[in-house]
């Protein structure tokens, strides 16, 4: 069994409420479709068998408008053994008050519990409602710890931690570089074309290592899976040329594990050619996004 030693993230929806401009996923466009648990669960369960997660995080898009979170929360647990933190933006609390039992599981690897992390896009939201959707959600006496606060073990802006040791961490993150996806002088959805050693050293997938499992595939990260899917609904303005190498990436599958698991991880950390489709500046700057009707 290979054991895969960084947090690899569950990307199980297109779809978001928030208008984030510089996404890296492509959310803050017109991107639709989800993945319901019970299409991919036989999928995972041969994972199960093939690999070792030390770290799941369950991601989208906006993870709380997929209809079946919680059996993704609890079929994770069950096949991998350890704990999953669902990562959402913050803003559906009232909407998923079923999940949170949930997240009473307590991994028998660790210890560690099922657990909320909340990437808030727009500070001011925190204040507003946010806060006080978070103590709702959350059972008996609540206790909040600032990042300074040495029982904040996790260094998130605030942590929330309840009777039942069930936690909600809040990190500030409305400072969003460039991402691969933008739009030319005639509102055609275009990509980069740039040097793919520098994009790839300047890239923060890389950088967090971050490896993606969408529709029960792993990949390097997320653009070199999402940008087919979003071509294929948008259609990028590029050569042919490009279009065929933006669909040439292998991902590793159940099926091809044997003979391609290898050379897979061998190169897992190196640039691909795909990245030439992505920036080499990140130019980060404050984002103020806006709500959806979802």
């Amino acid at each position: 069994m290979h054991q895969i030693p960084n947090k690899v993230d569950f990307y199980i929806t297109n779809v978001c409420n928030l208008t984030c401009n510089r996404c890296n996923r492509f959310n803050n466009y017109n991107f639709a479709g989800w993945q319901r648990w019970s299409d991919y669960e036989t999928t995972y369960e041969s994972w199960g068998r093939l690999v070792d997660l030390t770290a799941i995080t369950i991601m989208g898009g906006e993870p709380f408008l997929n209809p079946s979170l919680k059996d993704w929360v609890e079929g994770l647990n069950r096949i991998f053994g350890i704990e999953v933190q669902v990562l959402t933006n913050g803003t559906r609390f009232r909407q998923n008050k079923d999940l949170y039992q949930s997240l009473l599981y307590r991994s028998p690897k660790n210890g560690v519990s099922n657990h909320i992390g909340v990437s808030l896009h727009n500070v001011k939201d925190f204040e507003d409602y946010m806060k006080q959707d978070i103590l709702d959600f959350l059972e008996g006496p609540v206790a909040i710890y600032g990042k300074d606060d040495p029982m904040n073990l996790w260094e998130s802006d605030w942590l929330f931690r309840d009777t039942n040791g069930i936690m909600v961490n809040v990190y500030i993150s409305n400072n969003f570089g460039n991402a691969a996806i933008t739009q030319n002088q005639y509102n055609r959805f275009v990509l980069h074309n740039n040097d793919v050693e520098q994009a790839h050293d300047n890239c923060a997938f890389v950088k967090w290592k971050s490896y993606h499992f969408i529709r029960g595939k792993l990949y390097k990260c997320g653009p070199v899976a999402l940008m087919p899917e979003f071509d294929q609904q948008h259609n990028f303005d590029i050569s042919d040329d490009d279009r065929q190498l933006l669909n040439s990436y292998q991902s590793l599958s159940v099926d091809n594990f044997e003979n391609y698991h290898s050379e897979f991880f061998t190169n897992l950390d190196k640039p691909i050619a795909q990245c030439k489709f992505c920036p080499t500046q990140y130019d980060a700057q404050i984002i103020y996004p806006l709500r959806k009707g979802l």
